[in-house]
């Protein structure tokens, strides 16, 4: 099974696991937290993905009661356990550690169209980006660790440590390319 689910719907899997039950809602709504702009929290993705999970028998939903009303609450089934368990066990994928997506990294592919104001203007921009990106992630860890939530605060620092990277980074193409 490890080949036929998406990334997206493995880590789906191990959110309902980890945090359910659950509703696809509130599935759908912990993606649009997400530092990450890869976790779609759209109902055109999150819905679709809960139905394949729930066909495929690693996710069942039962009708209940919820904040009110009545919902689909997601659970985890054992075959979904055994998938969970397959995704996370050696041997991982190469991919697994691949470069994250980063489209300042793409754009920098084609600096040399720029004028060299253009490109000073291009990296001091970049650079507050990625500061702004860093701030929110720093607040975001603090209040990860301070509600004890280990997974998030874990998650959150491997984003800072890589926004970190990616700021060193730019600062030294910056002085390769003689920007200043």
């Amino acid at each position: 099974m490890r080949s036929e689910l998406t990334e997206l719907e493995r880590c789906t899997l191990g959110v309902i696991w980890r945090d359910g039950p659950m509703t696809a809602y509130e599935v759908a709504a912990l993606y649009a937290r997400s530092l990450s702009p890869y976790w779609s929290g759209s109902a055109g993705a999150v819905y679709p993905l809960v139905k394949r999970l729930r066909q495929r028998g690693l996710i069942h939903g039962s009708r209940r009661a919820w904040n009110g009303k009545k919902k689909t609450v997601l659970e985890v089934t054992d075959t979904g356990i055994v998938a969970l368990r397959e995704w996370l066990t050696p041997p991982l994928p190469s991919d697994a550690a691949a470069p994250s997506h980063y489209p300042l990294r793409t754009r920098l592919f084609f600096v040399d169209v720029l004028s060299d104001r253009e490109k000073r203007a291009f990296f001091r921009d970049a650079e507050r980006a990625v500061r702004e990106q860093l701030v929110a992630v720093r607040e975001q860890r603090r209040k990860d660790t301070e509600a004890a939530n280990t997974s998030e605060a874990i998650g959150s620092l491997g984003v800072m440590y890589e926004l970190e990277a990616r700021l060193r980074w730019l600062r030294a193409v910056r002085t390769t390319l003689g920007i200043r």
